[in-house]
């Protein structure tokens, strides 16, 4: 069988992001994506490897979100759901236009000894083999009533997806083009993976890989209808006392009809 040059970047990803096995993906899930003026849109925060499908629930006190819409930030208050594994939480639309739910997972360490990986600085510890600070970012796009050109705003994000083009009407077929931010400055990532819901029922399986062009751009074929996720990732290999690198992902939620 031929190897493509789309099979070489599945199999540079397992290379690039070799903590993908280890550390589930943070996820945005509004219930519905499209909604009317004066309604409520329930979601729920969603730790996963497989897409949309929660394995694990995230610390309540490390998960803040926030809910942006018609150029207004509140906060949004989040209840653990222990049967779905998830934080739920939901926002009252008041106006019409491009709603943005933004997640934030607090930098949380974990080191590797010896004996095993622990939820801890290395200082102090034995036996280490190394340790590494993890902060996830995650956006999801709702429109309400009509949609307006927030899609394209950046809200301020350490690690940030913005699309150049609107993805509420993008068409299959349609390349979507998207720009990174790394504390608002543009930063090209090694690469740019995405997939949808239902894809594929395998863990750490994406639909799509892509690397960056120009300085923080790149573009995804969109080939399928349904909800889709795209996943960057940012690693500073500079360590601290408390541990070896920092690793950010960032996460854009959306749909296409």
């Amino acid at each position: 069988m031929k190897f493509s040059a789309k099979m070489f970047l599945f199999a540079a990803a397992l290379t690039l992001f070799p903590v993908t096995a280890q550390s589930h993906e943070f996820i945005i899930k509004p219930v519905k994506l499209h909604v009317g003026t004066q309604a409520t849109v329930p979601f729920s925060i969603v730790s996963a490897h497989l897409f949309m499908v929660s394995e694990e629930m995230e610390p309540l006190e490390q998960v803040d979100v926030v809910a942006t819409l018609d150029g207004k930030t509140s906060k949004v208050e989040l209840v653990p759901n222990e049967k779905l594994l998830t934080l739920d939480g939901s926002f009252p639309t008041k106006h019409s236009g491009t709603l943005i739910l933004a997640g934030h997972r607090k930098g949380m360490i974990w080191t590797k000894t010896t004996k095993g990986w622990k939820q801890a600085s290395k200082k102090g510890l034995k036996g280490v083999i190394k340790s590494g600070k993890y902060e996830k970012f995650s956006k999801a796009l709702v429109t309400v009533g009509k949609d307006d050109d927030s899609y394209g705003r950046a809200i301020g994000q350490d690690l940030e997806i913005i699309p150049l083009s609107n993805p509420m009407q993008i068409r299959i077929g349609d390349d979507l083009e998207l720009k990174f931010l790394f504390k608002g400055k543009p930063f090209s990532p090694e690469i740019v993976l995405a997939t949808y819901d239902g894809f594929s029922d395998l863990e750490n399986t994406y639909a799509y890989a892509t690397e960056p062009y120009g300085e923080g751009l790149a573009k995804v074929k969109i080939t399928h209808p349904g909800i889709w996720m795209v996943r960057v990732q940012h690693v500073s290999n500079e360590p601290t006392d408390d541990y070896d690198q920092h690793v950010m992902r960032s996460v854009l939620v959306f749909e296409v009809d």
